[in-house]
């Protein structure tokens, strides 16, 4: 018996965070993968996360604060590390691997839901 199980495309549960992206997540014991659909204009405001990240580009063109992330390429986020922001800058698609229990950590940002910020 494998120990692999298979997720179809079309099971998975894509939903729309608070800037429009569409995100889907994906959770063992220990790790998440969410991956993140953008179109070319779209900004994911200033985040972090209280274990730190892993972020790779699988299409497209993403800005990650002055850094410019193209297809193939990746960054680590370490955190306590502040805040980062994602623009678009082209149509993409990015994945982000962390810890299961990991958080999402925002600036003080007012009245404005942080809720399903994360991407």
């Amino acid at each position: 018996m494998s120990a692999f199980t298979p997720v179809p495309h079309d099971d998975l549960e894509w939903e729309k965070n608070v800037l429009g992206s569409e995100v889907t997540r994906l959770r063992t014991d220990g790790a998440m993968l969410t991956v993140v659909h953008g179109r070319s204009g779209d900004v994911v405001p200033a985040h972090g996360y209280s274990k730190g990240c892993v972020t790779y580009v699988v299409s497209g063109r993403i800005q990650i604060d002055e850094a410019v992330l193209g297809a193939g390429d990746a960054g680590v986020y370490q955190a306590p590390g502040g805040f980062f922001s994602v623009k678009f800058l082209e149509d993409a698609t990015y994945l982000v691997a962390r810890a299961s229990d990991d958080e999402i950590t925002v600036p003080d940002i007012g009245e404005r839901s942080a809720h399903n910020l994360d991407a």
